[in-house]
């Protein structure tokens, strides 16, 4: 008799292409629901960017953003009717892409069934459905990255050297950096992940070489540009203006480029170690915070007007009421409590999944320097899908709780191994400490005045204390002292 996983194997595909139809439902019904206005400052301010580049050939005097997005929407509206809908269409298109290519990492990593899991759970995910219908390259920039980290998983998992993969990497980080700040995190994620790849140094100097080869070839018109033009607002003024104000410091309004912002919040930093610690540390808390909080557009008042400012701008926006932000939160803290799960039980037991753990907290990191917000860690959501369908299937087969003890105690393991080396340290300071404060003193002021508290025969010239030696034997031996 056929055991279920038998006939769900057989039928795998059917299952990919029934869950990729779902996707694109979901993701297409959404879309065909909204208004034709936009529900976020900042998708008009791209839309307006992308027309004025199809009007005139150059990007609107007013914009400090990366390029791509607006390019990518220019170049849609040059194809379809240029309104919100074709391009919202697109993007749908591009969500269900992007569930392939996390199905394509599960499959990879964990076999068929976490696969499929993570299929319908990417499917299903409400801010990725919801991500078709808002003109922000979020979206675009998630599938590039999942791109770049499944090129990393198959070369971690296979000890691969491969040169392709490596190009696949290096370019689609390359493209993510000029479409949104994450794209920059992804560039230090890939750099890192070749430095401390388990290889020879030269292999990894090579690979690095290879990147920065690469890097050179993509960025170098474009930083060329920004350095001709001496405009390199898109990397320094959105960075001054959304790092925290320390205390104390009154930060001019920026000026050209906004260097001068930046560096003045940056020297504010600087002069004020342990707030800007606990600004990290909270920050970085903040980034895991399921609740959707700092959303402007939020404030009714706010929309109310941004549509008297530009009447395409939409007043009434269901994706911000409490109750939809509510049950984010409920659905987003269980994916992070069973993608926790997964983890612990993924750790010692599917080599590669590294990756799918080290890139959330690198991506948490290098935002908590700033304002952290929802959006920031959508990148990040694949992992957790991944993992917590991993997670699901350990349960079904009941060794999840077997492997998450086998990880603490291995934790405990390696901790005894820190503590050991912490250990060896602190007992060197300590003898150090008391043969220089104490017994090197004391030894100094008896040599000085001669004096020998425990009366013992010394040989001339020298502290040591003769011992009488007679016929060794065994109890001799056993009594050295």
């Amino acid at each position: 008799m056929n055991t279920w996983r038998e006939r769900l194997a057989r039928q795998e595909w059917t299952w990919v292409i029934a869950l990729s139809l779902v996707a694109l439902a979901l993701r297409v019904g959404y879309v065909m629901t909204q208004e034709r206005g936009f529900y976020f400052m900042d998708s008009l301010e791209y839309d307006r960017t992308a027309r004025a580049f199809l009007e005139t050939g150059h990007f609107d005097g007013r914009y400090y953003r990366l390029p791509l997005y607006p390019l990518f929407m220019a170049m849609v509206y040059k194809a379809f009717p240029s309104e919100p809908t074709s391009l919202r269409l697109v993007q749908a298109l591009i969500g269900v892409s992007l569930c392939l290519v996390v199905w394509a990492v599960a499959r990879y990593l964990f076999g068929m069934l976490t696969a499929l899991l993570a299929l319908a759970g990417a499917a299903c995910f409400p801010v990725h459905v919801v991500l078709s219908g808002i003109e922000y390259p979020v979206l675009l920039g998630t599938l590039l990255i999942w791109l770049v980290l499944w090129a990393l998983v198959v070369r971690e998992q296979t000890e691969s050297r491969s040169v392709e993969l490596l190009l696949v990497a290096g370019l689609g980080a390359a493209v993510t950096s000029m479409l949104f700040e994450g794209g920059l995190v992804l560039s230090l994620f890939v750099l890192l992940s070749v430095l401390f790849r388990k290889t020879t140094w030269p292999a990894r100097l090579t690979d690095v070489a290879v990147l920065g080869t690469i890097g050179l070839a993509l960025l170098g018109s474009w930083t060329m540009k920004m350095a001709r033009t001496d405009d390199f607002r898109p990397l320094v003024l959105k960075a001054g203006i959304h790092l925290p104000t320390a205390p104390g410091v009154n930060p001019p309004l920026w000026e050209g480029s906004g260097e001068n912002l930046l560096w003045a919040k940056v020297e504010g930093l600087v002069k004020n170690p342990g707030w800007t610690v606990r600004h990290f540390f909270r920050e970085f808390l903040h980034f895991w915070n399921p609740y959707p909080d700092r959303i402007v557009s939020a404030d009714p008042r706010f929309r109310a007007a941004s549509h008297t400012m530009d009447s395409r701008m939409v007043v009434r926006n269901g994706l911000v009421g409490d109750v939809p932000r509510l049950l984010y939160a409920l659905g987003y803290g269980a994916l992070l409590i069973a993608a926790a799960a997964g983890g612990m039980a993924a750790f010692h037991n599917v080599r590669g999944a590294a990756v799918l753990m080290t890139w959330p907290l690198v991506l948490g990191l290098c935002y908590s320097p700033f304002f952290t917000q929802m959006r920031y860690r959508i990148p990040a959501d694949p992992s957790l899908i991944i993992l917590g369908a991993y997670a699901v299937e350990s349960a079904v087969e009941k060794s999840l709780l077997t492997r998450v003890i086998h990880f603490f105690k291995a934790l405990w393991e390696g901790w005894k191994k820190i503590a050991e080396k912490i250990m060896i340290f602190w007992t060197f300071v300590l003898l150090l400490l008391l043969f220089v404060l104490i017994v090197g003193p004391i030894a100094v002021l008896m040599k000085i005045f001669r004096k020998d508290p425990m009366h013992t025969a010394m040989a001339p010239g020298s502290f040591w204390a003769l011992r009488d030696k007679t016929r060794e034997g065994m109890e001799e031996c056993l009594r050295q002292f």
